[in-house]
């Protein structure tokens, strides 16, 4: 659930705006079968990737139309969720009339790739106190990305960090966009614990540090981007 104060909501979203996000969590070639193994510049192989936190544009300050804040906040799930920046990437939203609106969809041009983020449920909590053209109150709604950008670059860096090696390769292109379903995410108390979304038709090769021998994994996601750690895995 998103939450957002509204000092003064208006019909044209000229209101000031304050989102508080309430459930957030935290040089390749194509990636084909036969790929040799490649060590990503910069990459401690025994400690994690040194790249930090991905963050996105500015937030927009509490002045600007509630259409633009929404919008980061649409660039900020994409942007986490790729762990990248692109510093191309453009938030789309219409405008958002608090009083009037119960669903509405952003779009994020994220890589060359359109993403939609849609809120529904959208409610408004008045005050009761005016200025005589906009009242003050609350607005709350529920949001989720329909779809993720998958980074090839930061997939093989989580996962030589979680097993311990310096080789692992996906058999994917640099990035591709990957469509949520009911069908590809799995309830709490399945095969992992939480939940997560798998990618079919992907896996990743890598060297075992210990046997010296190739394994391989499915492409498995935490719901907020990053692949799975094996402790995650029941039993595991």
């Amino acid at each position: 659930m998103q939450r957002a104060r509204h000092p003064n909501c208006s019909s044209a979203d000229h209101a000031s705006v304050v989102l508080v996000v309430a459930d957030e969590h935290s040089a390749h070639e194509h990636c084909a079968a036969g790929r040799p193994f490649v060590v990503a510049p910069g990459h401690d192989p025994g400690g994690l990737p040194r790249a930090g936190p991905q963050r996105s544009a500015a937030q927009p300050a509490d002045s600007k139309p509630l259409r633009e804040r929404v919008g980061w906040e649409a660039l900020e799930k994409v942007t986490r969720f790729a762990n990248r920046v692109d510093p191309g990437a453009r938030p789309s939203c219409p405008t958002l009339d608090p009083g009037r609106t119960t669903t509405l969809t952003c779009t994020v041009t994220f890589l060359g790739e359109k993403y939609d983020y849609v809120l529904r449920n959208i409610k408004f909590q008045g005050t009761g106190i005016s200025d005589g053209r906009n009242e003050q109150g609350t607005i709350s709604y529920n949001a989720d990305l329909t779809s993720g950008p998958i980074v090839r670059d930061h997939v093989e860096s989580v996962l030589r960090h979680q097993n311990s090696t310096e080789y692992v390769a996906c058999d994917m292109p640099e990035h591709l966009r990957f469509e949520f379903s009911s069908t590809k995410r799995r309830p709490s108390g399945s095969s992992i614990a939480g939940q997560w979304i798998h990618v079919p038709g992907i896996s990743c090769r890598y060297l075992d540090p210990k046997t010296r021998t190739i394994g391989t994994l499915p492409l498995e996601l935490y719901e907020w981007g990053s692949p799975i750690h094996p402790s995650s895995r029941i039993g595991g």
